[in-house]
């Protein structure tokens, strides 16, 4: 049975507090009962300590003072140092517990030390970390406190301790509690996006590819969502730019194959004769289907890398002057001005010659196009950190919602319109795909419909890095 992330999260926060209270714990039950036993040693060397003192000042002599202290450790501790001492008035005390003796200045014991007896000499290299008792400025006496020393613990030491142990324990579940609701909180805190991410992944596998989840964060789930939801657009973009490929290579290639097959069929059925006019007919038709086969084998080979592109200096100014020669009588025959703008002295780009002449006739073959009778075409180019080739228009111009997409595949501003030419809604993309090999980069600008179109093409200097990257998506 598969378990759910969040009862996986929920458990191991269970797990967690589980581990963390029952260590805890142990530490403190262990520690606490050592911790009671050295307050209770610290606390009878303190009471010893004041009740020498008291005894010490006044007879001046630890004379009887085994005797008093047992007489003393039976009523409980002395008084405080700050009121008179009293030999008769025995203070309370809870017995000297936790001690290992007490010996004078010379180390004679005063007290049963060590196994010694009272009276006895102790080597003073078996008196560590002792206490000393002083008197006036001067250590009359030291007291052997027995850091190791276990006792039973007195009744209401035992009430406190268990107390203690209560109130851990008590902790300790209020911790399990509060680690079980931060589980459930973070879990459903930290899943809700991707419960959400899974349900529209789920949609997309069902062919509904455009989804967008909420971004409710800034953390690395908040970028994964958005991640997704860029995804999620560009598989919707490219999924309608397919459906409009499929309908555009279906019209564009049907319509020239009915013209000539109804051709054909006429001319079997004996209802027209073989003239000249409607052999150019069908020979206008067969050159738009070649036409239309072979943009598509271009793009093809470019997006694959299949091309190969022969990367050398090549003139501007000369490789517009030769597009300018072959074009000029073409734009003079439809009553556009087609002008030339490209100094001698351009430093040379890095490029493919014959590639680029296929570029720029397209790019000017769809200024004409698009540019009327009395209009102007602009062939220029321009240096800075690279070179910059021209072609601008007066022509239909560019609506600012179709900028961005004239460069994709099979993209037209108005999809009713019938066939241009052959190029199919490829020619920009061609152009594209053939500079980005070269390793340049081609833009177009418009200040809208009727405002006439400039295409950029800017390429590398020779001798500066610019390799071909044929193969780029277009």
């Amino acid at each position: 049975m598969t378990r759910s992330l969040k009862g996986k999260m929920i458990l191991s926060f269970l797990v967690v507090a589980l581990l963390t209270v029952l260590v805890v714990s142990l530490l403190i039950r262990v520690t606490s009962g050592k911790s009671l036993m050295n307050l209770v040693v610290e606390e009878q060397t303190a009471s010893l300590k004041e009740l020498a003192q008291g005894y010490y000042s006044a007879n001046g002599t630890w004379d009887g003072f085994f005797e008093y202290s047992m007489e003393a450790g039976k009523q409980g501790p002395p008084p405080p140092q700050s009121e008179p001492f009293d030999p008769d008035k025995r203070p309370e005390s809870r017995g000297f517990r936790g001690l290992n003796g007490m010996v004078d200045a010379d180390y004679r014991a005063i007290l049963p030390t060590l196994g010694r007896g009272v009276g006895e000499t102790i080597p003073a290299s078996e008196v560590r970390q002792a206490v000393a008792v002083e008197v006036d400025g001067e250590t009359v006496a030291w007291i052997l406190p027995d850091t190791g020393f276990t006792f039973r613990l007195s009744a209401e030491e035992q009430v406190f301790l268990q107390r203690t142990n209560l109130a851990i324990g008590l902790a300790a579940l209020l911790g399990v509690i509060a680690a079980l609701g931060m589980g459930f909180f973070l879990a459903a805190r930290l899943l809700k996006p991707i419960r959400n991410l899974t349900q529209a992944a789920q949609s997309m596998a069902r062919g509904e590819l455009r989804q967008q989840v909420p971004v409710t964060s800034r953390d690395e789930l908040g970028l994964l969502t958005a991640t997704f939801n860029q995804m999620s657009s560009d598989l919707d973009q490219a999924d309608q730019q397919r459906k409009r490929m499929t309908a555009d290579i279906t019209h564009d290639l049907s319509t020239p194959l009915q013209i000539v097959s109804g051709y054909i069929e006429m001319l079997e059925e004996g209802e027209v004769t073989l003239t000249q006019e409607r052999i150019e007919i069908i020979k206008t038709e067969l050159e738009h289907l070649r036409r239309l086969v072979g943009d598509l084998t271009t793009l093809t080979q470019v997006e694959a890398g299949a091309l190969d592109f022969q990367l050398e200096a090549v003139q501007p100014a000369a490789l517009l002057r030769q597009i300018y020669n072959a074009f000029q009588p073409i734009a003079a025959r439809q009553g556009v001005e087609l002008t030339l703008d490209a100094p001698e002295n351009l430093p040379p780009v890095l490029a493919d010659e014959a590639r680029m002449v296929q570029v720029m006739k397209n790019l000017l073959e769809n200024a004409l196009r698009h540019t009327p009778a009395g209009g102007t075409v602009q062939l220029a180019a321009r240096a800075g950190d690279d070179v910059t080739l021209v072609v601008k228009d007066s022509g239909s111009g560019i609506d600012a919602s179709d900028l961005p997409y004239v460069f994709d595949r099979f993209y037209r501003a108005d999809p009713a319109r019938g066939g241009n030419g052959g190029k199919m809604g490829l020619g920009l993309a061609i152009c594209k795909a053939l500079v980005q090999a070269q390793g340049g980069t081609i833009s177009a600008e418009s200040a809208g419909a009727g405002q006439g179109t400039t295409v950029l093409v800017r390429l590398n200097l020779a001798g500066v890095a610019g390799e071909p990257r044929a193969g780029l998506p277009v």
